[in-house]
């Protein structure tokens, strides 16, 4: 089905006046159009489409319609949909915007694309009205909002990866702007922003497709407390005012600085309105939590900080900030950011000047992608409350992309994202996001197979060469769980490509060995792999830097050698598949003569330099097996002199005990990075236990794999649950409740101490299930509980 005819000639606009700015990361302008409005008889919708390069925030009447566009690429530029009938009234009405322009020319944001050409796109005619964009449209930079420059960074924060935070001056000559009576007579009128070349195959930059998820949702909330403040106002004043009970007064020539808290870590915008109080200067800082003093506020570099219990308000809140001035005379002033902010805790610094500020009231919209939770758990306290953690990580992680960690990033990494994805298809059966995801990284491909480490990416990152490999792995979790044709068939080619990468750098030995100058060979973030201000030699096991080969590198391509075999298998390749196993069996084979000494694998060929790492990825790669698997991964559970494998790659510690036997054994051991978060009172989990740079990183949140798949033990037993596998952990948990979303359909379990197991599944599926340990073979027909310690007699045992 082809696109829109319209979207072929879209009416982008911009200022007639426009040049790129060389000193600013980002600049806003706004845009609006009056018209007259009658509603004509029968109409039941108004739908209107919209984009912009960079970002764009729709209004009709002062009323939020539209934020986007989604996240993309130019080859795959979105727009929104949006019905703007319910917004209208009879009479003069008016559609505006406020757009952020990332500059091309200016390094911006990290995660939000901008092309060579500014511009705003919306598209909607009805019954003889148009309010496409045209000439008619009235145009603005907006002087008093700013992107805070780069040399005001915080960088004791680290990278400005965002660019996002603001310096915001309320301005009497916009008040109003997005109302239909305001006069713009002293607006420039807009121009077509892009004119095709008589005889010049000229393409517009933007190549139109409708938005693949749905709208983020903005939900209103209140702020749920004040920590604590200082100044003239008491804590039970801001206490009152949070909750909308009353307004507050700051007197005149004053400063307040007043800490407010919410429950756990969210993302949402927020908003503060205010009436008189000219030149009253409020900054609002945004934190995740609070840590130990520095002593300092600012620095030209990243400090090592110190975070311990969470809401130990006798610390101190860092963060990034936006700042407001208030305007004189206006009775109702707003501030709210464009972007959505993270935190837990938003500092807010007031200082009143010549006249008292009084303040309306303070609230936010909390935002995420509206992933659709089916799965339920009832696991005990410690289980449940690890659980309800997990999924609030990954919902501040989760908005048009995928994240790495909201408050710092927003970046959509292949290795972190293939977790997140993962972790979706336990909790829901939409997968939009993740066929999203799939999309943007198999767009990424460059000449040399790989595709990009981040994507979509505001400007050119270090690559990360073994990421493609976790991209291989998102393709066949997707197969797993789905057993989609049609998306394996269209990555195939691309899978090759990456192998393809990898086997070119097969060196002497049959190891995998170096990867091109400018890449950046990134293994995981621990202590002993780092080289002092060399961050790009750093996060590796030194033998790379020393040998020019890393176990670890050949083992995750043999694991990503093995997934793309039963890929092919799936879809009937299989030459390509046997060629893909016997690769991964040569490179076994090189590992194990080269890279084995002393009872553990070796991080390099000739090396005595040892790591977990190295240890879990030789038994998921299956080039050590049997017994001896299961004896390796016990010494190193309890050698602690092995380099240990951070929060990133926890998942694949898990995976390698499950692997050889020792789930349960091992089991309580591996949670006790999280039973430590809880104690720290951390509502989201940390980036890393060594360096808690983030307090909410995707990739932290395996418990969502491991009280699904293994404490409840629901998992595909082939390829898009054409048959199911329920194997509970009944030694782990004694008794067990949960409802679980598969493709499959909704299953749900329930278990007592007694041992008494009942299952019942919504739709006729056959199912393998461990009761007892035997396998039993059930065909379930769609509804009926089955109890395995009445019915075990009737059903196949295998």
């Amino acid at each position: 089905m082809g696109s829109p005819a319209w979207t072929q000639t879209p009416p982008w606009i911009w200022l007639p006046t426009h040049s790129e700015d060389e000193s600013q990361p980002g600049r806003y302008f706004l845009f609006r159009k009056s018209f007259q409005w009658t509603r004509p008889y029968g109409l039941r919708e108004f739908l209107v489409h919209v984009s912009a390069d960079s970002r764009y925030r729709l209004f009709v009447n002062e009323q939020r319609v539209s934020l986007g566009p989604c996240k993309s690429y130019p080859e795959r530029w979105y727009y929104e949909t949006v019905d703007i009938l319910p917004y209208l009234t009879e009479g003069e009405n008016v559609i505006s915007a406020r757009v952020l322009r990332y500059s091309c020319v200016h390094t911006g944001s990290s995660s939000i694309i901008s092309t060579e050409l500014p511009g705003l796109m919306v598209y909607g005619e009805i019954g003889g009205l148009s309010v496409s964009t045209d000439a008619s449209w009235k145009c603005l930079q907006e002087m008093t909002r700013q992107i805070i420059p780069h040399s005001e960074w915080n960088f004791l924060l680290g990278p400005p990866f965002m660019s996002n935070n603001e310096r915001v001056t309320e301005s009497r000559t916009l008040s109003g702007w997005k109302q239909p009576a305001f006069d713009d007579s002293t607006w420039e009128h807009a121009t077509f922003q892009f004119r095709p070349v008589k005889m010049l195959p000229i393409q517009r930059p933007w190549k139109l497709t409708e938005r693949p998820i749905p709208a983020l949702p903005e939900i209103s909330g209140t702020f749920d407390g004040v920590v604590k403040c200082v100044g003239p106002t008491t804590h039970d004043q801001w206490n009152g005012f949070i909750k909308g009970e009353q307004e507050l007064i700051i007197p005149a020539g004053e400063t307040v600085i007043v800490d407010i808290e919410c429950t756990s870590l969210t993302t949402a915008f927020v908003n503060l309105q205010c009436g008189e109080g000219l030149g009253s200067i409020i900054t609002f800082l945004y934190s995740e939590c609070y840590e130990k003093d520095l002593g300092i506020e600012i620095a030209p570099f990243p400090m090592p900080r110190t975070k311990l219990l969470r809401s130990d308000s006798t610390g101190r809140l860092y963060g990034v900030k936006d700042s407001y001035t208030v305007a004189d005379g206006q009775a109702e002033q707003t501030f709210e950011p464009f972007w959505f902010r993270a935190f837990r805790y938003v500092q807010l610094h007031i200082k009143t000047s010549s006249q008292p500020l009084k303040l309306k009231s303070f609230s936010l919209r909390e935002t995420s992608y509206p992933l659709d939770i089916t799965t339920e758990i009832q696991a005990g306290p410690e289980i449940n409350k690890i659980w309800d953690v997990s999924l609030r990580t990954l919902q501040n992680c989760r908005h048009e992309t995928y994240e790495d960690c909201p408050f710092y990033e927003q970046n959509q990494f292949a290795s972190d994202s293939r977790l997140q994805m993962l972790f979706t298809y336990q909790l829901s059966s939409d997968d939009r996001l993740a066929r999203k995801t799939l999309e943007e990284f198999h767009a990424s491909q460059c000449s040399d197979g790989l595709i990009k480490a981040q994507f979509p990416a505001g400007f050119n990152s270090k690559q990360i060469p073994q990421f493609s490999l976790y991209w291989v792995a998102m393709v066949w979790d997707h197969m797993q769980y789905f057993a989609d044709k049609a998306v394996v068939r269209r990555y195939l080619s691309t899978i090759d490509g990456i192998l393809h990468h990898f086997d070119e750098r097969i060196n002497k030995l049959g190891l995998v060995g170096r990867f091109e100058e400018d890449t950046w060979p990134f293994i995981d973030w621990v202590n002993q792999w780092s080289v002092p201000g060399k961050i790009f030699q750093s996060c590796m096991p030194q033998a790379y830097n020393t040998t020019g080969a890393a176990t670890v590198n050949s083992l995750l391509y043999i694991v990503a050698l093995m997934q793309a075999a039963d890929l092919c298998k799936f879809m009937g390749r299989k030459d390509t598949a046997s060629e893909y196993s016997i690769r991964a069996q040569a490179l076994r084979e090189a590992v194990n003569t080269h890279c084995f000494a002393d009872g553990f694998y070796l991080d390099g060929p000739s090396t005595k330099e040892y790591s977990q790492h190295s240890q879990v990825f030789a038994v998921l790669s299956e080039t050590i097996t049997g017994t001896v698997a299961r004896d390796l991964m016990v010494r190193t559970m309890y050698d602690s002199a092995l380099v240990q494998c951070s929060s990133a790659l926890q998942f694949y510690v898990f995976r390698a005990v499950e692997k050889v036997g020792l789930y349960t054994q091992m089991f309580p051991a591996l949670l006790k990075p999280w039973r430590r978060m809880l104690a720290d009172d951390l509502t989201t989990w940390a980036e890393f236990e060594e360096n808690p740079r983030s307090d909410c990183h995707g990739w932290s949140a395996c418990p969502v794999n491991e009280i699904v798949t293994q404490l409840y033990g629901v998992k595909p037993s082939k390829p898009g649950f054409s048959r199911l596998r329920i194997e509970p952990q009944m030694d782990l948990m004694p008794t067990g409740e949960g409802t679980f979303a598969t493709p499959a359909g909704e299953i749900k379990l329930k278990w007592v101490e007694d041992g008494n197991l009942e299952v019942e599944i919504s739709k006729d599926i056959e199912a393998e299930v461990v009761f007892r340990g035997s396998v039993y073979i059930v065909k379930f027909v769609a509804g009926k509980t089955v109890n395995f310690l009445k019915e075990t007699e009737s059903m196949v045992i295998i």
